[in-house]
């Protein structure tokens, strides 16, 4: 798994403690990623890429229980409109395998928004690039990889 092995170089350049999670069936949900990986849904991190016009990427990181609100990034970002990226974009423009994007494979590229409730939880599980494994990391530890915005992007509803 090349992805994987990519995104565990990453965190073992930043001396982070983890865990990696294989399993035989691929996850491509967060309820197949909580089921698979034994874990609960608000430890699965979702990871959401977008967009402005001037092609600046934007990853949004929110817990897989919650739902994103892309309004409130779009006020946080200056009120610039950012789209999220349409699944066949992001596979062919960065070639991810979507519904196993790791927020470490925007390193460098991006600008990351981080929800203060993925900090609820001491320990959550982010894509290693491959469906059929993930990695268990401190959701502190995992800040000061991306280095996001701590800030409120999930939906009231």
């Amino acid at each position: 798994m090349v992805a994987e092995i990519a995104v565990a170089k990453v965190l073992d350049d930043f001396g982070i403690e983890y865990i990696i999670k294989e399993h035989p069936d691929p996850a491509f949900t967060c309820e197949e990623v909580a089921h698979e990986r034994d874990i609960r849904l608000s430890q699965v991190l979702k990871c959401m890429v977008g967009k402005d016009a001037r092609d600046n990427v934007y990853v949004m990181l929110i817990p897989g229980d919650k739902l994103l609100k892309i309004q409130k990034v779009r006020n946080l970002s200056g009120g610039i409109k950012i789209n999220l990226f349409h699944p066949v974009d992001l596979s062919a423009v960065f070639g991810v395998t979507v519904g196993a994007i790791s927020p470490v494979q925007f390193l460098g590229i991006a600008k990351f928004y981080l929800d203060r409730t993925v900090l609820l939880e001491d320990i959550i599980d982010i894509s290693s690039g491959s469906p059929y494994a993930g990695i268990h990391l401190k959701s502190k530890d995992l800040v000061c990889v991306v280095e996001p915005i701590v800030c409120d992007i999930i939906s009231n509803r």
